[in-house]
């Protein structure tokens, strides 16, 4: 009997665990999802020359940024084995930040070409971040 308790017991502890970590994982997608969809609100604001556009995807792409806005719980918000990376995802999100209040203040300028290249700043944070932390290199 007491055997099966044990096993029992382990069960319960491993799903436990399996569920904490889907949980984890089912957040950062969650955040990368609406950090995609808000980088393509923005990049449509810019084709079309919206300035209203273009600060509604800033907004939404703060919001979802968590990266920046976890400072040192970072490490938890990380998948297993990329914890140790945190520094190199918190200055690539810190990057993600400045480059779209310049962005931001380029087009309340009118300087479109601007605000373009800090668009591709922007994104090449992004990008930066996920070859480390998704090993891509």
């Amino acid at each position: 009997m007491r055997v099966i308790s044990k096993l029992i017991l382990t069960l319960s502890v491993a799903t436990a665990v399996g569920f904490a970590a889907d949980a984890q994982k089912s957040e950062l997608q969650k955040d990368m999802a609406a950090q995609e969809g808000a980088m393509s609100v923005i990049q449509k604001g810019l084709l079309y020359g919206s300035k209203d556009t273009v600060a509604e995807g800033v907004k939404a792409l703060k919001e979802a940024n968590r990266v920046a806005a976890l400072k040192d719980h970072l490490p938890s918000y990380l998948p297993d084995g990329k914890k140790a990376l945190y520094k190199n995802a918190m200055q690539q999100g810190e990057s993600v930040n400045k480059n779209a209040e310049i962005m931001l203040k380029a087009l309340s300028e009118n300087r479109f070409k601007d605000a373009f290249e800090s668009y591709g700043k922007l994104l090449n944070s992004c990008n930066t971040c996920h070859v480390v932390i998704r090993s891509w290199k």
